[in-house]
Formats: structure tokens, sequence, C-alpha cells
């Protein structure tokens, strides 16, 4: 493989006009408002659509002027009809991940606590965390547990260490240490999207993910899940500030897990699809009980575009 080659799928980039992201209802599929470009996928060691995070909307709203409905992440599904088709759509925040490209030395405890909650040996996690360091950095020096070229090269099929910031996740299963059953374990936790940072958005994270972050236990974190399942997703600094005080995490202690959560969102979401039958169902769609797609799409001046299609 080349050197920085992603394995990503390659897909036509969509644009989707209007602000969030309207879907349509109508018996139709949607043509108004969606354009097909040959643009290819930010450039390696680029960040796609940089920028400091944004707060959307708490409710999904409508455009009265317009008449169009505008939706935003959500850990609920919205339910559409397409032509005789019955769908749910699923919309996840990318800040709900752990950002491969936001791993650095400082907070690579995030990102081995992950590992081990996802089953992996703590000595097999750090090494896969050390290698994906060396992966990315720019430099020959070895992490005590790392890789660097003279590994990959001995390898079968040898090949060159990236030195550069993950393109797409499937990059990761190249890392030394990761194997395809763990790449397939992590694999809906992980992004390269985003600001590059460890900056998780509590209100879609994973259970793993919440209690990955130094400070959060596992029994704490189902105290907060609670109080989310409860009350509905946290929507401002102070009421954040009031959870993690009832749970007992103040002071010092909050401020050290503050810098690696927030409630913001960010400029890429997760969008899956999940087919529930048609009127008159394929043989394929009896078969497998439905069709599933997902995509991720990124922000960019009120609009979003299309990066990656993974038919599941």
């Amino acid at each position: 493989m080349a050197d920085g080659e992603s394995t990503a799928e390659s897909v036509n980039n969509q644009q989707i006009s209007e602000e969030g992201v309207p879907l349509i209802t109508s018996e139709e599929p949607p043509t108004e408002g969606v354009s097909i470009t040959s643009e290819e996928p930010p450039t390696e060691g680029e960040s796609p659509l940089t920028g400091d995070d944004k707060t959307k909307e708490d409710d999904e709203s409508q455009d009265d002027d317009k008449g169009i409905i505008k939706w935003i992440p959500s850990t609920s599904p919205y339910s559409v009809q397409v032509g005789n088709i019955y769908c749910d759509v699923y919309l996840y925040d990318e800040n709900g991940k752990i950002s491969l490209n936001g791993i650095n030395d400082e907070n690579r405890e995030i990102l081995i606590n992950f590992f081990v909650q996802k089953g992996i040996d703590i000595f097999d996690a750090d090494i896969i965390v050390d290698s994906i360091l060396d992966w990315v950095d720019t430099d020959d020096l070895i992490h005590f547990n790392g890789a660097e070229d003279k590994y990959y090269e001995t390898l079968p099929e040898p090949y060159k260490v990236k030195n550069a910031p993950f393109h797409s996740i499937e990059e990761l299963a190249l890392v030394r240490g990761v194997t395809p059953e763990i790449f397939e374990s992590v694999r809906d936790d992980i992004t390269v999207y985003g600001n590059n940072q460890i900056n998780i958005n509590i209100n879609f994270a994973s259970k793993e993910i919440l209690s990955s972050v130094p400070g959060l236990s596992n029994e704490l974190v189902d105290e907060l899940v609670l109080y989310m399942e409860e009350n509905g997703p946290i929507k401002d600094a102070e009421e954040l500030r009031q959870v993690f005080w009832d749970i007992g995490i103040i002071g010092d202690s909050f401020e050290k897990i503050k810098p690696y959560i927030t409630i913001n969102q960010s400029d890429f979401i997760t969008i899956r699809s999940v087919s529930k039958g048609s009127k008159t169902p394929s043989a394929q769609q009896r078969d497998s009980g439905g069709y599933e797609y997902k995509l991720i799409a990124g922000r960019s001046n009120n609009e979003y575009k299309v990066f990656a299609v993974f038919p599941e």
C-alpha cells in the first residue's frame, strides 16, 4: 500500500442545501436542493472543515418561510417514508466520538482507557496507542511500545508509516496491534472529522467513551447517563457544572475533566438510515430485514457536504 493511502470507499460528494439537514418526506426521492460534485474528500493531512464548535438548536425546528423541517442530531430516530419504503434515520454528532487525530502524549490515557473498556488487554492497548502516535508524528523516533518504518517494512506486504494525520478511520487497521476484530469493535466510536481535539460531546458519547475520561468512573457515568435519560440533553455550561456537582465532581476534579468534554456539536454528523420494509418488499429485503446505510456529512457555509458513505 502506498504511503498515506486511505482504505475508505471513494464516493462522490453530495451537497445538501439549507441550514441543518433538511430531509424530504414526500413519496418521491428528493431532487431539489441536491447536487452531486466530483470533488475529492479533504487532502492528506488536511483537517476537513476545521473551526470552532457551534451550538446548534436544541429542538427540531421548522422554517416557516420554506416549509422545510430541519433535523438536528439526536439520540432518537426520525421516521420517514420515501416512496413505499419506511425508514428510521439517526443523526449523531461526531463530537460524541474519540478523534484519532486528537490523541497526543498528554491525553493518550483516554484512548488506552477506551480500548480497555472495549475488552482489549491493557498491554495491547498501550502498543496500539503508541503506534498511533508514531503513525501521525513526522519524526522517526519510536514511542516505547510504538512502531515506525522498520516495523512495517518487515510485514509480508510492507508499507511505510504515514507521518501525517488520519484521513479515514479505516487507516487505523494499518496500525501495529490493530486486528480486524479490534477495528470492528471500535469503529463506531472513533472519528477523523472535526477540530482534531479530544473534546467529547457528553450528550452523544457512549458509556465506554465517557468512562475513558480520567476522573469519570463507570459508576459516575451511570449516574450521568441516568440524568440525561430522565431530563434530556444537557443544554448549557451552568447545567453541566450543576450535574457534575450533583454526582460529586466539584472543584479541581471538575476542572481536570472539563477540557475533555463539551455540550457543543461539531460541524460533522453521522447520518444512519435503516429501512423497515415496504408495502412490496423485495426478496433481498425479506431475507435481510431491510437495508442500512451510513454517511458522514460536514457543514460549511450553511450546507452539508457528504465525505463518506458506508453500506452497512
